[in-house]
């Protein structure tokens, strides 16, 4: 190896792939620097043709790219869908931690019995939805989280990310 990194001498196509495997790595990326790009260009192109659909994550300067065909409602609402991974077990079982969401930011009034997603001081809340006459109850589905009561006066100390759309757990 270190006659490799001294440019001494290279290794042999069984040996690149021997240290690819055991860095976890790919061995364009090991022999190159670059990770193959083969793969990013056909989604974008299916991209282009409007058979994938390419969600950015909030925060985050990647995409969650979804078959279209696999989920025709949300072709409709590409533009304003977004996408967040879960670092909340507040939702639990419904999503939990490690959970993509995917988010309707279009969708700011909050309905009764959607998932909202508030932000508040930079941290994100999700809750359910209930309406009760003059307030909203924002409750878990996880029981061990206290409900939070809401007056649309009161809603204004949060920021409406939007309503949740679409769960994808890991392991799914």
């Amino acid at each position: 190896v270190h006659n490799y990194l001294q440019g001494v001498s290279s290794p042999t196509l069984e040996n690149l792939v021997l240290l690819a495997k055991a860095g976890n790595v790919s061995v364009e990326w090991l022999a190159t620097g670059e990770e193959f790009r083969g793969a990013a260009l056909a989604v974008a192109q299916e991209a282009e043709n409007g058979r994938v659909l390419n969600i950015p994550f909030i925060d985050k300067e990647k995409f969650l790219y979804l078959d279209s065909e696999a989920f025709p409602a949300l072709q409709e609402k590409a533009s304003r869908l977004a996408a967040l991974q879960v670092d909340s077990d507040v939702m639990e079982p419904t999503f939990g931690v490690g959970s993509v969401l995917v988010i309707d930011q279009g969708q700011k009034e909050l309905r009764d019995s959607k998932v909202v997603v508030l932000r508040k001081a930079g941290n994100y809340l999700y809750k359910r939805v209930q309406i009760v006459s003059e307030w909203y109850s924002l409750t878990s589905d996880n029981k061990r989280y206290n409900e939070i009561v809401v007056t649309d006066e009161s809603l204004c100390s949060f920021d409406v990310v939007g309503i949740g759309v679409l769960v994808l757990n890991p392991f799914d």
